[in-house]
Formats: structure tokens, C-alpha cells, sequence
């Protein structure tokens, strides 16, 4: 029962709850979303901040080496929009460390919305850029944005995600739910959606529709994309010529971060099989969060250590104010000489 406390202040009575009341109405509690292991707060720190540095700095290497050739290409446009929305998932993410807000309705359903629009979009562009590298391998010619025929793929493309996305995940606030997850959405529920006179049927059946194209579709997808992408390139002995070192340098980049994004989902999905199966040889401990971060902080890590063209831009960049001022330094050394007539 609630603990009815008189406050003097104002005159007025205020009812406050104690924990377990709380935890009774929104049916969760804190620790099942951000434990109390004094290593996962730190795992969990450092990999938003890493994440939030090299997502920011990738942004910044592509913006500013723009005009670059080998950074207008169809799967720089689509790492760019994943960089910012990865951005802004880290910063969805963090305000939940504060423990008051984790029983706001109104952050709940907001962290909610934002990263079921997240976890959409990556989902969509992750499926979108290996159908890409699988399409364009082994051709001579490979999809530039600066080709004007080439150009509207990506103009279309993201924007029209973006909206489809945002305009699936508003109607989260229309529908009722029992637990806070990473993204509030939990493939599990697909096997009450035959109950449709449950109280929780319209949230069964829009969290299978989510779960559909977020878990089952890379899974149907990917896999068979990044194989024919390599074998096509290989084919076409593509994979020594220097001239096709950035499609080269994408399809690893691409297959790397396909398969980090489909062993995170078999990391947040086995721990509940575990326990649904009684499997008492497996023990592993659920950390969806800890996974979420994980993806945001090594994909822009993949994005420098193999795209050829934006660890050259990263070197530009580097090294285009130093080569200003060595320029400007050896104009000041250069001896004026002397004029003279005949």
C-alpha cells in the first residue's frame, strides 16, 4: 500500500508511493533494464561515449571531404544517415542512467517511439546497402552519387525511410504496454496474437509487425546478399585491382557490420530462449542496452578501419591545416631575389 505522507507545504496532502507499488503499476523494475554490476555502467559509459566521438567524427569526414570521389558513392550516403541516427540513439539512451525518469510516462514513450524509429531505419538501410554491394558486384561500373542517373536512388531512398519509419513508430502512443526493453518492442508476443480478445492484442500484433522487418528480414536477407556479393567480386578477379579498392573496401565494410548487427540479435533474443526452453546449459545474462550501444559504437569503427576512402579523407583532414601552414611558412623562407637590369 501507498505511504500517505502530509506535507505542511502549501497545505496540501501529497501521496506518494513507495517502490513496490510502482513497480506493480509499470509491471518492470529498474534493474531489469540497467542493472546494478558496477561493469556494465562502465562497459556501458565508455561504449556511448566512443560511439558518440566516432559517429561525430565520421560526420565530419565525409562533410568535409565531400567533393572526394570515392566518399559519393551510394553506401558513404546511406553510413551517413546511420551515423546520425546512431547519434541520436546514444543520446536517446542516456538520460535513462537517471533512475526518476525510467517511471515518467511521458519518457517512456518517448525512449519508446525513438527507438523503435531507430532500430526501423537501421534495419531498413543495413538490408538496403548489402542489397547494393550484392547488385554492384563484379561490375566494371559501380553506383556513384555524383552520376546523375545513380543520384535519385539515395535522394528517395532516405528520406522516404525516415518517414515511413517516424510514421510507424508514432502510434506508440496510442497503445498499452507492459514492458521496457531497449526499443519497448518484444518478438515473444507474436505467439499471443491468436488471442485476439486479450487486452494486449493491438500491442501483440504491432510489436510482431516491428519484430518482422527489425529481426526477420535482415536474418532472411543478409546472409544471402554479403556470400554473392563476395563471390561475384571474386569472380570477376576485382579483388587486387587498385581501382576498385573503396567497392572493395564497402562490401568488407558492409559484411562486417551485417554480421555484428545479426549477432547482437541472436545475443538479445538467446537469453529469453534460454529461459522460455529451461536450457539451464546456457548462462547468458540479458543485456539488450549494453547490445544497443555496442552496435552504435563498432559500426563507425568498421567505417574508418575499411572504407579506404574515409581513412584517406581522415588523413586529409588531418593533414590539410599542417600542409596550410607549412605552405605559408615556406613563402616567409623563400629569398626575395634581387632585381637587376641590363
Amino acid at each position: 500500500m501507498a505511504e500517505e505522507i502530509l506535507d505542511e507545504f502549501n497545505g496540501t496532502d501529497v501521496l506518494i508511493p513507495d517502490d513496490s507499488v510502482v513497480n506493480t503499476i509499470l509491471d518492470q523494475n529498474y534493474e531489469e533494464i540497467v542493472p546494478k554490476w558496477t561493469w556494465w555502467w562502465a562497459a556501458a559509459i565508455s561504449v556511448a561515449a566512443v560511439a558518440l566521438i566516432a559517429n561525430l567524427l565520421f560526420i565530419i569526414v565525409v562533410v568535409s571531404n565531400r567533393k572526394r570521389r570515392d566518399l559519393r558513392t551510394f553506401v558513404t550516403a546511406i553510413t551517413l544517415v546511420i551515423a546520425v541516427l546512431d547519434i541520436l540513439d546514444v543520446l536517446r539512451i542516456m538520460p535513462i542512467f537517471y533512475r526518476d525518469l525510467f517511471y515518467e510516462h511521458i519518457f517512456r514513450h518517448v525512449f519508446c517511439s525513438l527507438g523503435i524509429f531507430h532500430e526501423l531505419s537501421v534495419a531498413i538501410f543495413l538490408i538496403s546497402i548489402s542489397v547494393a554491394v550484392c547488385v554492384q558486384a563484379g561490375r566494371e561500373t559501380k553506383y556513384y552519387t555524383s552520376n546523375p542517373r545513380a543520384a535519385w536512388r539515395h535522394k528517395i531512398l532516405i528520406p522516404s525511410v525516415l518517414l515511413i519509419c517516424a510514421g510507424a513508430a508514432a502510434p506508440f502512443f496510442l497503445i498499452p504496454y507492459e514492458k521496457l526493453s531497449y526499443t519497448c518492442i518484444d518478438p515473444f508476443r507474436a505467439q499471443y496474437i491468436v488471442d485476439t480478445g486479450s487486452d494486449t492484442f493491438p500491442f501483440d500484433i504491432y510489436s510482431t509487425i516491428v519484430s518482422i522487418l527489425t529481426y526477420a528480414l535482415p536474418l532472411l536477407i543478409i546472409p544471402f546478399t554479403i556470400p554473392i556479393a563476395s563471390f561475384r567480386t571474386c569472380f570477376a578477379k576485382q579483388c587486387c585491382v587498385s581501382r576498385f579498392k573503396q567497392p572493395i573496401g564497402e562490401l568488407f565494410m558492409v559484411a562486417i557490420i551485417c554480421l555484428v548487427y545479426i549477432g547482437t540479435i541472436v545475443g538479445i533474443i538467446l537469453p529469453r530462449i534460454d529461459k522460455l526452453l529451461k536450457w539451464e546449459t546456457i548462462e547468458l545474462g540479458p543485456a539488450p542496452l549494453l547490445w544497443e550501444l555496442a552496435n552504435n559504437c563498432i559500426r563507425p569503427i568498421c567505417y574508418f578501419l575499411m572504407s579506404p576512402g574515409v581513412w584517406e579523407g581522415l588523413g586529409a583532414l588531418c593533414c590539410r591545416s599542417k600542409g596550410r601552414r607549412d605552405s605559408e611558412d615556406m613563402e616567409i623562407e623563400v629569398p626575395l631575389r634581387p632585381v637587376t637590369s641590363v
